[in-house]
């Protein structure tokens, strides 16, 4: 990817603290979708998932850069960081601003410095999508706090994560009509569920 030397340069030591944030992250996040389904907050355990995939491609980015080399460097680990679910979205949030999206633009600005636009790039980008992120769990964090995961005050699309049912209302059915599993197994649509990947 870069036409100069990365070797011993601060970039290269950023990108590696990136990949391994990013692995810490997709592990981290899997555990949280695991929590959330055990208080039933299945729409959050969904996005939850759906955000542990997307790090794991950005992990994927980072260690495409670094082949062929190795490097030593600081990085935090993340260690006793499972809570409750709002425990969990509040630890992500701080995840994603500061290992995320405030770590990558200064990342970017260095390799910019250092002579690798093109890495500065994928770390802009990256960024953005850090930002997403922390955007989506402070909603689901709000939404849950103040009681409308599964209430709004204009009727959406509801959609069962077993079946695929959909009905529109304010509130999803209280059981599901087509597989009768609880309202706790619906999701908004219009809150921006992602469909599955295909790899």
């Amino acid at each position: 990817m870069a036409t100069k030397e990365l070797k011993g340069t601060q970039t290269e030591k950023n990108i590696c603290i990136a990949y391994l944030d990013e692995c810490q992250s997709y592990a981290r996040y899997n555990y949280y979708a695991q929590a959330a389904d055990k208080e039933q907050y299945f729409p959050v355990g969904v996005i939850f998932r759906e955000t542990a995939n997307n790090e794991m491609h950005h992990a994927k980015v980072f260690l495409k850069m670094l082949q062929n080399t190795e490097v030593t460097t600081p990085v935090n680990v993340d260690a006793g960081f499972l809570g409750t679910t709002t425990d969990n979205l509040k630890i992500a949030m701080k995840e994603e601003k500061d290992s995320g999206y405030e770590f990558y633009m200064q990342a970017a600005a260095t390799a910019i410095d250092e002579g690798f636009p093109e890495i500065a790039s994928h770390f802009k980008a990256i960024a953005a999508v850090e930002k997403t992120h922390y955007d989506r769990f402070a909603k689901f964090l709000d939404m849950i706090n103040n009681g409308t995961l599964w209430k709004r005050e204009k009727p959406v699309t509801w959609k069962c994560l077993v079946c695929g049912y959909t009905e529109v209302g304010t509130e999803p059915p209280t059981t599901c009509p087509g597989c009768d599993h609880p309202y706790q197994h619906y999701v908004c649509v219009e809150d921006g569920y992602a469909p599955a990947q295909v790899f």
